[in-house]
């Protein structure tokens, strides 16, 4: 076979592209005549030797093609032309048999540029190359005059094809198969070249060809990002970040502080926020980019027309805005937005209830209120009368001043902190996780002879979780506003559950190894009764943290595992095994609010477990979260 060079007009192509796209046709070529088989593909510079004297390839195209593979001694010859096809290139190639000029096979095709055409050549050379290998094998004739066999057929390996990330898409020579569908994954292939297209989203496709020459041959792959990220981060003063409400978006669209993933393009980008000008601006994002918007957010300013009056006469009272004397009633004019504006009446200052709008001007009347009397006096009097009226015998409770709302919160609040034990109901939701085991994995009992290891059993449990339950009653003893002890006694529901792959192998006495891949999951339930005792410090009107022991008491269990091979699924379940007694420390952190005459705590505990939770060696210690609700109303 040989392939001629690819012919195209000179303003069309360089000599360069025309050189590289006759040599992926040339590789197609060899790869699909393969030398086995007794095919010899020709070089370029066994082309130019055997070509007569003063005879150059671009002299002849068409079926003249077949006359120049005579005089080269090719059975067949091959060659593509490039020409314009509108703003298109548009490539034809055939191929000839060069002793009955025959058209063997040709193929067709249009792309944008070059690289459209290098991949047309990729698709269709495959098919347009085996076309002659059949025309070939069609004109050969085989006697068979004995009975010896030769196996012609083309070896196979088992190639496993791994991605940085993993679950990416992979197609062999443009197809997919259902024993590779993502990656990590293994396909048998036949020996030599195939190519490879790997595709995940967020990602460049992976476009590349790969030599299979041995079994077990592993491909490794890193892909490309094809993203970028935005990240929202203006300057906000420090007066004003608990202030106001901003929002982000983007194209139009809410987004969030902080990074935001986009795919490469330019984006309009628009930060807005009540207490600030509104900042808008174009960001370009290029793959792999990462820009940050951190500019200084500028105060937005209103207007504003302030009156302040008593009993419908105008007052000229000093007017204050963040702290500073702007001027006098009536007031007109720029005022910063989310200020705080205040006036200063009878030597104190009230703050104005009103918002400054962006942009606009507000209108506000304020009307000053006659301050009531000090009841001090009073306060002294009511006093004086009940003790006198104890001296003589009589019980008198004073009387309740105007405020009765904020007398009898305080006498509840009183009485809460006066009261040391309290009893209530508990209630809250566990996120059950093991730790400190590999789930028997590597303990499996060996035949005599035989030895086995496990690989990937970590995985199990770095994926085993569950979201369970719990209820009870709880019992609360406040020795001082700064320490107590509180104990629960509670049922809790836990589970979880892991899956994995992992891969066993068997080796025998004779030094072999056989490998299984298995897929194993693993499920456990159980249902506890929870006894922790902990002390608890408390910051008054902040929070409190607890700490100490808590016992476990097993009541039900059970476990199931399902694993999977390629003989199928089988499942197995257990029914109890686990100790009746589990050891574990419980701290957390919450807080406490007054309700009428009831508590109500809110707590995030953490439990770690000392003891494993059966007699296995290999057994998994608990680890849980508890999002927990106290009330208290005993």
């Amino acid at each position: 076979m040989a392939v001629l060079e690819t012919l195209a007009p000179k303003d069309l192509l360089t000599m360069q592209e025309r050189l590289y796209l006759t040599d992926i046709l040339r590789a197609q070529a060899v790869y699909i005549l393969p030398a086995e088989q007794n095919w010899t593909i020709m070089t370029r510079e066994n082309i130019n030797v055997m070509l007569p004297p003063g005879k150059a390839i671009e002299d002849c195209e068409g079926s003249c093609l077949a006359e120049t593979g005579k005089n080269i001694a090719a059975d067949y010859v091959a060659q593509a032309r490039i020409s314009q096809f509108g703003k298109a290139l548009a490539i034809t190639a055939e191929v000839y048999e060069t002793a009955s000029s025959k058209l063997v096979a040709s193929f067709v095709g249009k792309g944008e540029n070059v690289e459209d055409v290098e991949k047309i050549i990729k698709e269709q050379a495959p098919t347009f190359f085996k076309k002659v290998r059949n025309n070939a094998l069609n004109g050969i004739g085989y006697v068979s005059t004995n009975n010896s066999f030769s196996f012609q057929g083309t070896k196979k390996f088992i190639v496993e094809i791994q991605t940085t990330p993993s679950g990416a898409i992979p197609t062999f020579d443009g197809k997919a198969f259902p024993q590779c569908t993502n990656t990590p994954c293994k396909i048998q292939l036949e020996a030599g070249e195939h190519r490879l297209v790997i595709s995940k989203e967020r990602f460049e496709d992976l476009d590349t060809l790969i030599n299979v020459n041995q079994n077990e041959q592993k491909i490794m792959l890193n892909l490309i990002p094809n993203i970028g990220y935005i990240n929202i981060s203006p300057k906000i003063p420090n007066n004003l970040k608990n202030q106001g409400s901003a929002t982000a978006t983007i194209n139009g669209q809410k987004s969030r502080w902080g990074a935001n993933e986009v795919s490469p393009g330019l984006y309009s980008v628009l930060i807005t926020h009540s207490c600030f000008n509104p900042l808008e601006l174009n960001v370009m994002i290029q793959k792999g980019e990462r820009t940050t918007i951190s500019d200084s957010l500028v105060r937005g300013i209103g207007g504003l027309e302030l009156d302040v009056v008593k009993n419908g006469t105008p007052q000229a009272v000093p007017v204050f805005i963040d702290g500073n004397n702007v001027g006098t009633t009536p007031f007109a004019g720029e005022v910063p937005l989310c200020s705080k504006i205040e006036i200063e009446n009878a030597g104190k200052r009230e703050q104005i209830p009103v918002e400054i709008k962006y942009h606009e001007v507000v209108k506000k009347t304020y009307e000053l209120t006659e301050k009531p009397a000090a009841t001090k006096a009073d306060e002294t009097r009511q006093k004086a009368e009940v003790a006198y009226a104890e001296l003589d015998g009589k019980k008198v409770t004073a009387k309740p001043t105007e405020d009765s709302s904020a007398q009898k919160a305080a006498e509840e609040a009183t009485e809460n902190k006066a009261k040391s034990f309290w009893g209530g109901i508990v209630a809250g939701v566990i996120y059950n996780d093991f730790y400190s085991s590999h789930f028997g994995l590597n303990n499996i009992k060996n035949e005599t002879g035989y030895k086995h290891t496990v690989d990937s059993d970590e995985d199990l449990l770095s994926n085993f979780w569950g979201i369970g339950f719990k209820a009870g009653f709880g019992g609360l003893f406040i020795a001082s506003p700064y320490f107590g002890l509180h104990g629960e006694l509670g049922l809790a529901f836990r589970q979880g559950t892991g899956k994995t792959n992992l891969t066993v192998t068997l080796t025998g006495k004779d030094k072999t190894d056989k490998k299984s891949d298995l897929e194993v999951e693993y499920t456990a339930s159980q249902l506890n009764i929870d006894i922790p005792l902990l002390a608890r410090a408390t910051i008054p009107n902040a929070f409190y943290i607890e700490a100490g022991p808590m016992i476990s008491f097993n009541v039900y269990a059970k476990s199931k595992s399902k694993i999977t091979n390629i003989l199928g699924t089988e499942t197995y379940e257990v029914n109890g095994g686990l100790n009746a007694f589990e050891f574990d420390i419980a701290t957390g952190l919450g807080i406490t609010r007054n309700i009428g005459k009831s508590i109500l705590d809110f707590n995030l505990r953490m439990v770690f477990g000392m003891t494993r939770i059966s007699d296995s060696k290999d057994s998994p210690k608990t680890w849980q979260g508890q999002l927990n609700i106290s009330y208290w109303f005993l």
